[in-house]
């Protein structure tokens, strides 16, 4: 088996045995992770054995509930947990340093919990290095700030997937990666009835993309996009996820309400 990004070698013993912790938006393990750290709701606890997944656990993030320090006291936990990795999206400046303190590796996960695990175990995540600026959302390390592009899906058909004309109504979503060149694609279980996240919100927390695609979006939701210093993309000549990815020049901004009903 190969493990890449910085895990090291003397540790690909332990994949016969190892214990992993991911950031959840969910209780089971095909919840989406929350790339938020001290933030997310859960930690979902995955053991493997020879690199299968034998159990399961979850643990509600006491940082979570934290007025301030959230990312402090929700490393601390994870050091009470004794994890030999953690996957989460990033980790803020007092966070970060805990983690390293504690030795325990971190890698930056998307998708579903499952999903990280897997990819972990087939050397696919990449290490985070370093912190995000606290309250900004900035990146300092190159390793995730590559693109990432996340599109409505009126299918789930892989690279043949259509595209959904309303953005938030779409039955499925997709995120391509160009590093990896890899394309996940995952139910849409927005909640538009959130008072505190908005759809935007919930998206960048799940799988924190760079672009958004959209064909037909709302005018607040253009404006929530913007705010969050992400790309917004459209165009009404491609019909399917391959399209976009390799007219990726040819697509223009989005800088305004679609005009349909939401």
């Amino acid at each position: 088996m190969k493990i890449e990004n910085n895990f090291q070698t003397s540790s690909l013993s332990k994949l016969k045995e190892m214990k992993i912790i991911i950031s959840s938006n969910g209780e089971t393990i095909d919840s989406p992770i929350d790339t938020r750290f001290g933030r997310c709701k859960y930690f979902v606890m995955v053991e493997i054995e020879n690199s299968e997944i034998k159990n399961v656990s979850t643990i509600e993030n006491q940082g979570a509930i934290q007025g301030h320090g959230a990312g402090i006291k929700a490393a601390e936990q994870i050091g009470n947990l004794k994890p030999d990795l953690l996957i989460t999206g990033s980790l803020g400046p007092n966070a970060f340093d805990i983690i390293k303190e504690l030795e325990i590796p971190a890698f930056q996960g998307f998708g579903t919990v499952k999903e990280s695990v897997e990819k972990f175990i087939s050397g696919e995540l990449n290490k985070i290095t370093n912190n995000v600026e606290s309250h900004s959302g900035e990146v300092k390390t190159n390793e995730v700030k590559k693109d990432r592009i996340y599109f409505p899906l009126l299918d789930d058909n892989g690279m043949e997937s259509q595209i959904s004309e309303h953005f938030g109504h779409a039955p499925f979503f997709g995120l391509y990666d160009f590093e990896t060149k890899e394309l996940s694609i995952i139910k849409n279980d927005l909640d538009h009835t959130n008072p505190n996240k908005s759809p935007i919100d919930q998206i960048i927390e799940t799988v924190n993309p760079t672009i958004i695609f959209a064909q037909g979006i709302g005018g607040r939701a253009v404006g929530l996009i913007k705010d969050k210093g992400l790309g917004l993309k459209t165009s009404l000549d491609y019909k399917i996820v391959q399209e976009i990815i390799d007219n990726m020049d040819k697509l223009s901004d989005q800088t305004k309400d679609c005009g349909h009903k939401h």
